[in-house]
């Protein structure tokens, strides 16, 4: 729950013409944002969009326009250019008026604020006098820089490459309306910085694996962290005026001097004679500085982790993701020192998770939602943990400096525990399903690809407004823990149980007419029959292709084993089935109409062909379940119905080596043996570890797996 304060912050990024984005909304929370997506989705993208319109001096190229709009503004230039109907006089004034009509990388960002907001930076840039709308809104445009005019002519007159004249983008800054509209230009770009506190901490630290080149460097971030503590300035100046006053009483500088003088007056007296004898006499003096001594400090100062009994590990004997840890804390506390409640305040971490172990991700998730107060206070053995990790920064040095301890304990999680957060944004990006799942479902945005040259950002905030009371709580329980590996997939496929898990990713993993959807990231999620269905909003927002593969579980009755094949097939139809799942998509109970469903529609139920339910049918011999299905073909058998007796059933079972109960009568079926079937998982261990599936591949199984990869 959010600390009822105000506080400055973006309410909105649209995005136009950048890389993969070429129109698109971000929504960001007023505390924490996700953006969770997989490798080469765009993620990485955002982070450097932001970081090109909050910091000064960094900025966007030509090759940061999309795709689609790059190849527009060629063609453009490139028709001009090739056009032999015109004079070179009529192709300067053409390319030169061609730059306002060419595209642009366009963001426009919302700034919300709340009427207790210390307004004062801001208060120039109001263009909306709506008195319900409390917003500033800014545009950043990277646009093609003009180029001069003897360079557009030597290109056409030395018929050089034209697109060298578009190769350059140069940034223009406006606040405007919600609408992008009434601009006006903001012609000092850094006062528009002046008004973010933008820190970003990118995935490719400079931490590693390596004692040599993790060499101390906490220890330096460390001091990073209270450089501009007061208690830490006079610190330092105490220790310099203590060092000197003991340099002036040993008279150091005297006897380095008449040292420094015999060791190489030879050398001096040499030199003397190539400038006429003119040299000056050569000292030393020992007097130190501030920014010496800082220098100093950070070579001594080493972080040390403290074990039970007393034992000491340095810093570069400490694991790799708990050092990253540590490392994540000492950027937010240094992000947390430049805070400004006149300033819209954001921490931007890229893919923290990296080296960090999930339990870890579970520590650092939780910190950040205390110290910006995006969620209730934790229950304090929620935070045993990270208040260990925080309470080992120590120091190893030659020197006493309880200055710098004391600052250091300050930012101990025991401190951060007692102080009333401070309210800013952070924006993760994350490819972590563990770091996902930490986040509640409103906070977290997805990037999908679309194609290789565009991506998708889907609000799941926008996706829990639309739903019912009970599908939202339905949603926010399971998502969790079961829904959460969707959103970093290519594809999905949803099934009942755990023996339809081993079977399909056995078939994925081995069978070469799945190749390719061996080379794709499939998301396995266990749904069971009755809650498969509630899963198909979410599957249709996010736009994933997905197969649904369920029991079709009509009605059995214990004497169908006395009846006929032929007359048991014509009851079955005129059944009910129990399966919600298949009734809520085909809506029907009937087997008949299930059946005839299936066959108009192909199992492809969605008006967007995104998901296929797949199920039993005539074509697996009338089975119910996928064991039945499976035996019918491992048998070779018509139906599940067909009659077999004890003898061929037993020896059947022996010859395959199956988990399954032979018959003790005379006369006994299919769906009569798997009826009895208690150890399903059991039953398809026996078919995988005997090689058996090769031949007993049920239809709508192989007839599901081959709509995936298409």
């Amino acid at each position: 729950m959010r600390v009822d304060e105000p506080m400055l912050r973006i309410k909105k990024i649209k995005v136009k013409n950048f890389r993969k984005f070429h129109n698109t909304d971000l929504q960001m929370d007023a505390t924490l944002t996700a953006i969770a997506g997989s490798n080469n989705a765009g993620k990485t993208s955002i982070v450097e969009l932001m970081s090109s319109i909050f910091t000064p001096g960094k900025s966007l190229s030509v090759e940061d326009i999309s795709y689609s709009a790059r190849k527009d503004d060629i063609q453009r230039i490139q028709s001009i250019f090739n056009d032999e109907s015109i004079s070179d006089d009529e192709k300067l004034e053409r390319l030169l008026e061609v730059y306002s009509f060419l595209n642009k990388i366009t963001v426009l960002v919302s700034i919300e604020y709340d009427d207790d907001d210390n307004l004062h930076l801001f208060s120039d840039y109001l263009s909306d006098y709506d008195p319900q709308k409390k917003n500033y809104y800014f545009i950043i445009e990277f646009e093609y820089k003009i180029a001069k005019l003897k360079e557009i002519q030597d290109v056409i007159i030395k018929n050089k490459n034209v697109e060298e004249l578009f190769s350059s983008l140069e940034s223009i800054i406006y606040y405007c309306d919600e609408n992008g509209e009434d601009r006006i230009k903001i012609k000092n770009k850094d006062v528009f910085y002046n008004l973010f506190n933008f820190h970003c901490v990118y995935a490719l630290r400079r931490l590693s694996d390596t004692s040599e080149e993790k060499q101390s460097f906490l220890s330096k971030r460390l001091l990073k962290t209270v450089e501009n503590n007061e208690r830490w300035s006079n610190g330092l100046d105490k220790l310099v005026e203590d060092i000197n006053e003991l340099l002036i009483e040993k008279d150091l500088s005297s006897q380095m001097d008449a040292l420094t003088i015999d060791t190489i007056k030879q050398t001096l007296f040499e030199f003397s004679k190539t400038n006429g004898g003119n040299t000056g006499k050569l000292g030393i003096d020992f007097r130190l500085e501030n920014q010496d001594i800082h220098k100093v400090i950070l070579e001594f100062s080493k972080i040390y982790f403290e074990q039970d009994g007393g034992g000491k590990i340095k810093e570069q004997k400490q694991g790799l993701g708990y050092s990253n840890l540590i490392y994540l804390l000492l950027e937010t506390q240094i992000f947390k020192d430049k805070m400004d409640s006149a300033k819209v305040n954001l921490l931007v971490f890229e893919e923290p998770e990296a080296h960090l172990h999930p339990q870890m991700e579970n520590i650092f998730i939780q910190y950040l939602n205390r110290i910006n107060g995006s969620e209730e206070s934790k229950e304090a053995n929620h935070l045993t943990a990270l208040t260990a990790i925080s309470s080992s920064y120590n120091l190893i040095s030659s020197y006493n400096f309880d200055v710098y301890n004391e600052v250091a304990t300050a930012s101990s999680m025991e401190e951060v525990n007692k102080e009333k957060p401070q309210l800013f944004q952070l924006f993760i990006t994350t490819h972590s399903s563990e770091m996902a799942k930490l986040i509640k479902l409103s906070r977290v945005r997805v990037i999908r690809p679309q194609s290789h040259i565009e991506s998708s950002v889907f609000d799941l905030e926008q996706f829990l407004i639309g739903l019912e009371p009970d599908e939202v709580q339905f949603y926010n329980k399971f998502f969790q823990f079961n829904m959460i590996e969707m959103i970093f997939a290519d594809k999905v496929i949803l099934f009942e149980g755990d023996a339809e898990r081993l079977l399909i990713k056995y078939l994925v993993a081995t069978d070469k007419n799945y190749r390719s959807l061996a080379s794709q990231y499939i998301s396995y999620i266990q749904v069971g029959g009755a809650y498969a269905h509630n899963y198909l909003k979410i599957i249709k927002y996010l736009k994933i292709k997905t197969l649904l593969l369920s029991d079709l579980d009509y009605e059995y009755e214990d004497d169908d084993l006395k009846k006929e094949a032929l007359s048991l097939i014509g009851e079955v139809h005129l059944r009910e089935v129990s399966n919600q799942t298949i009734i809520t998509i085909t809506g029907h109970k009937i087997v008949k109409d299930i059946y005839n469903f299936q066959i108009s529609k192909k199992g492809v139920f969605d008006a967007n062909n995104l998901i296929c339910l797949k199920f039993q049918t005539f074509k697996d011999g009338y089975a119910r379940t996928l064991e039945d299905a499976i035996l019918v073909n491992l048998f070779d058998k018509r139906t599940v119905f067909t009659k077999v007796t004890r003898e061929e059933m037993n020896s059947l079972i022996q010859t395959n080596k199956l988990c399954l109960a032979g018959s003790k009568g005379s006369i006994t079926s299919i769906r009569d043996r798997i009826a009895k079937l208690s150890k399903k998982t059991d039953f398809m261990y026996s078919l995988l570890e005997n090689e058996r599936l090769s031949k007993a591949i049920p239809k709508y199984i192989e007839e599901g797996l081959i709509w995936l990869q298409a």
